[in-house]
């Protein structure tokens, strides 16, 4: 019975199809269809033993309701799901049929070759930051750790490169410190020809920040319309740098004598060293020693020669210093040395007069106290800024003797108090830069009008005809009588006639009043022009190539 079962085909089992498709004919039956197709869905297979539906009757049968457990069925025997699984496991061959089966969206039976390429296109969309455990690729904190406040790992590999480069060849110790900058000394050797050449290395500090106050260096001047980042120490340590290499290049050039510009890199700048050829830097002005019988002379020379300075870098640098000190100042043999000019504006600068007055001020006050008869600040600042007068020496030094000359000088005490008093209100005093500051314009202008323009504190920012006094000849001072009050006297019958003349018409303007034969050679003239103009043309297949050739587009 169990063979004869075996060797009966299955329902299921797959069929040739029993027809044939023919164009324009339609379907022919080609062989017998079997039985088990033809049959009803749960029809019994016709070649089957009708008895073997015996063993299926003591599944039906009433008498074996008895055998099955109440206490199994009933609510109390817990959850039927439970009961379900364990007689699942222990009775069924094969895993239990899933209820909506879905095919998988990825082929599981791909090789992992096909997987990792189709996975490589998306690779870099992958972050592997947490996943890497390379150490070198990890920032530190002691990364950024600093020995004197500025050589940390970056600043020591910005000096390797100038070194690499041949900009210095060693870099020795300090030679000064200050808020803003550590300065080192360095030395460059010629290979040609064999000298030693001393150099200087400036390095900004980026780790403490003391001087804080930059914004108002920076703010409102054109060449640094965007101004900087306050929450980023080395970008705005960064423009604090390039803004000195910049103004050390205009004074450099001006013949102003100061530190070389050579490179800069970042907030690592390298000069020229002011010193001698041991290393020994300058010294500066506050720490100068002069000797000598003329010990006061010298020290007035010096006065002369720094206000000679100040104004050849505000004529022809377009500089305020805005921190000139005796501390910014070097001195050797007679002769002053400008450094620190990273503070340094223009005078477009909002408060570039307030930093020459300043400027001003603390000059004067380092001159009084070694004994310089200084002049008034009011006429310092007129001396500087007046556009008027020679920006080269020895004139510069005649121009202040002759303001010496020309001063008037205190005759007591009360008349000392004065100009002390005159001279603290001129540093305060608010000096508009543009006709837009003016407090009182209209006052001012009558003020032009009478010929006192030069009692004006922004005269020097005026033009020259604008401040000039109105010159009145005699015969201008004879015509003017009670007939220039009478507006409205009438002409005299010649005066008359002689001044039709100025009402006739003349040739109208116009192309369409031109004469004709005008107009003729201008057209013959413009065609031989153009005509001229294409012989040196380009041909456009050859503007076509060069082109395409140097488009940057990717085809």
């Amino acid at each position: 019975m169990a063979d004869s079962n075996t060797a009966a085909a299955s329902p299921a089992a797959p069929h040739q199809p029993p027809y044939t498709y023919t164009p324009n004919q339609g379907y022919e039956q080609t062989q017998e269809v079997p039985p088990e197709v033809r049959m009803p869905r749960g029809a019994p297979h016709p070649e089957s033993d009708p008895h073997d539906d015996d063993d299926l009757d003591d599944i039906f049968d009433e008498e074996d309701e008895d055998e099955l457990a109440e206490d199994e069925w009933s609510g109390d025997a817990g959850d039927l799901t439970k009961s379900y699984n364990r007689q699942r496991q222990l009775n069924a061959s094969g895993a239990a049929p899933r209820s909506n089966q879905q095919k998988p969206k990825a082929n599981t039976f791909a090789s992992v070759d096909d997987q990792v390429s189709a996975l490589s296109r998306h690779a870099a969309k992958i972050r592997l930051d947490s996943v890497k455990k390379d150490d070198d690729k990890d920032k530190d904190k002691a990364d950024r750790a600093t020995s004197e406040q500025v050589l940390d790992q970056r600043t020591r590999m910005i000096l390797l490169q100038m070194i690499n480069r041949g900009s210095v060849s060693e870099v020795h110790g300090a030679i000064s410190t200050g808020k803003e900058a550590n300065v080192y000394g360095a030395v460059l050797h010629d290979d040609k020809s064999g000298d030693t050449i001393q150099r200087a290395i400036k390095v900004y500090k980026t780790a403490i920040l003391v001087f804080k106050d930059r914004e108002r260096y920076i703010t409102g001047e054109h060449r640094f319309k965007g101004g900087f980042d306050k929450g980023n120490n080395r970008k705005m340590v960064k423009l604090w740098a390039e803004k000195e290499y910049r103004n050390l290049r205009r004074i450099y050039a001006a013949g102003i004598p100061c530190p070389e510009p050579i490179n800069l890199k970042l907030h690592v700048l390298v000069m020229g060293f002011l010193g001698d050829r041991k290393g020994w830097a300058y010294p500066r002005l506050r720490d100068a020693a002069i000797d000598g019988d003329d010990v006061d002379r010298q020290w007035r020379n010096l006065y002369i020669q720094l206000l000679g300075l100040m104004r050849k870098m505000y004529q022809v640098c377009r500089l305020v210093h805005a921190d000139l000190s005796e501390y910014n100042i070097l001195y050797n043999k007679g002769t002053l040395y400008i450094i620190d000019v990273s503070q340094s504006v223009e005078p477009d600068h909002p408060r570039s007069l307030e930093f020459l007055r300043m400027d001003i001020k603390n000059v004067g006050d380092f001159f009084r106290r070694m004994g310089v008869d200084t002049l008034s600040d009011r006429t310092i600042f007129n001396f500087i800024t007046t556009s008027a007068g020679s920006v080269e020496e020895p004139a510069m030094s005649a121009a202040v003797e002759l303001l010496y000359d020309s001063r008037h000088a205190a005759a007591d005490e009360d008349e000392a108090a004065e100009l002390e008093v005159d001279n603290e209100v001129f540093r305060n005093q608010y000096i508009p830069q543009t006709l837009e500051q003016v407090y009182d314009m209209e006052k001012d202008a009558q003020r032009l009008g009478k010929g006192e323009g030069g009692e004006l504190v922004y005269s020097n920012l005026l033009a020259d005809q604008v401040v000039a006094p109105k010159r009145q000849d005699g015969d201008e001072e004879q015509s003017t009588s009670d007939s220039d009050s009478d507006v409205g006297a009438e002409l005299s019958g010649e005066e008359a006639s002689g001044d039709e003349s100025r009402f006739e018409k003349g040739t109208p303007r116009g192309r369409r009043f031109e004469d004709k034969d005008e107009k003729k050679q201008h057209k013959q003239a413009v065609k031989e022009a153009k005509r001229e103009k294409r012989k040196d043309k380009m041909p456009k297949h050859l503007k076509k190539k060069i082109v395409s050739s140097t488009s940057r587009r990717k085809k």
